[in-house]
């Protein structure tokens, strides 16, 4: 597997910058015409292409600014993200790439309004793991994740920050001294282009990053309603262990952390706890299986009803029901295709079409939503 030529690192560029097309979308794409040129050329018949220009311009700028833009096809893309349904197909880095070969890694999240002695524990467990060549991954927000990467970098470890934004947009402000010091001294990842703000929309799109690049995620005072728990399911959906601090009943911040610890969660109270648990050798995650059935019929519903055959009321009806099964805060999958009454591969690809359209979007936790 070698690095990108700069044509198809373009294609790449291109593709997964189109309207409607996710990371999963993206490669379900690629395995159904078999090639990203292909697939950019049939796509383009049906949906406007981020255009050719504006993915050259990606890639100059990423030469001028010292950045490498990581695909899955390239050596230095992460093991442990890759095993995920929905890596990123690129990851634009700045700083260290060499830390991408290092598999221990774990990310530490927690309250972006956190108090001193929570932000104290996340700075000491962190410190204690980077000596043990443990790699500190969180998301660079005030509050934990910027004392879990404080706690690395005063140890003299490595950690890695994943933005919610482009990777030249530093968010929030306040941490541009802390941004500075990850890309001099660590590394610095996003998936989104250059010159993209924080969206709220970002952030669990980010989240699912840092508990891919892991092989656990610390939890560290979190409430209930937290992302930090959006975080922790996602790496339970990846196959990673989630590591918690138990925090008193009464207070909020900590509510969180105690359903995760009442879950399952292995409690934590310093390093210690990870290290009795942590597996320092190459850990053989189980990648979702696209089965061959899910994507021979990619493109064969039309949402366009001028472009739909004899059967296109009875298809459009199809589509209309999918459609009322799903609310603004997402269905699962699983209860959508029961619910249908269609065969599974069906609803699998009408919701990749529904995508495309930008009908509905993915959530965390293998949910649907209307868009």
């Amino acid at each position: 597997m070698k690095k990108l030529n700069k044509q198809k690192l373009i294609s790449y560029i291109r593709l997964i910058n189109t309207s409607g097309i996710g990371p999963i979308g993206f490669k379900k794409a690629i395995e159904f015409y078999g090639d990203i040129d292909k697939a950019l050329s049939e796509i383009s018949k049906v949906k406007e292409i981020y255009p050719v220009a504006k993915a050259e311009e990606e890639v100059l700028t990423a030469e001028i600014k010292h950045i490498k833009i990581i695909s899955m096809e390239d050596e230095l893309y992460p093991y442990n993200l890759k095993q995920i349904e929905d890596c990123p197909p690129i990851l634009y880095a700045l700083g260290n790439t060499d830390l991408l070969k290092n598999d221990n890694m774990l990310a530490v999240v927690g309250s972006r309004n956190a108090s001193i002695s929570a932000c104290r524990l996340a700075g000491k467990i962190s410190s204690e793991l980077t000596l043990k060549d443990i790699i500190i991954v969180s998301g660079m927000a005030r509050g934990i994740d910027a004392a879990a990467h404080e706690g690395a970098l005063k140890a003299g470890g490595n950690t890695i920050a994943v933005l919610g934004t482009g990777i030249d947009e530093i968010y929030p402000k306040e941490n541009e001294e802390l941004y500075k010091e990850i890309a001099k001294n660590g590394l610095i990842l996003s998936e989104f282009p250059f010159h993209t703000k924080p969206q709220a929309s970002n952030f669990p799109r980010r989240n699912r990053i840092v508990s891919g690049l892991s092989k656990g995620v610390l939890v560290i005072e979190a409430g209930v309603n937290s992302g930090s728990l959006i975080t922790a399911h996602q790496a339970l959906d990846q196959g990673r262990d989630v590591y918690a601090t138990p925090g008193t009943p009464y207070d909020g911040k900590s509510a969180g952390c105690n359903k995760l610890l009442k879950e399952g969660a292995i409690l934590v109270e310093t390093s210690d706890d990870i290290l009795e648990n942590f597996n320092f050798t190459q850990v053989q995650f189980t990648p979702h299986q696209t089965k061959e059935s899910e994507t021979k019929d990619l493109f064969e519903y039309s949402l366009d009803k001028s472009e739909n055959n004899s059967n296109s009321a009875e298809k459009s009806d199809e589509y209309s029901k999918l459609l009322s099964l799903l609310s603004d805060k997402g269905e699962n999958i699983d209860d959508i295709i029961r619910s249908s009454n269609l065969p599974p591969e069906k609803v699998l690809m009408m919701i990749v079409e529904l995508e495309l359209d930008n009908k509905v979007v993915r959530l965390p936790g293998n949910k649907i939503a209307k868009a």
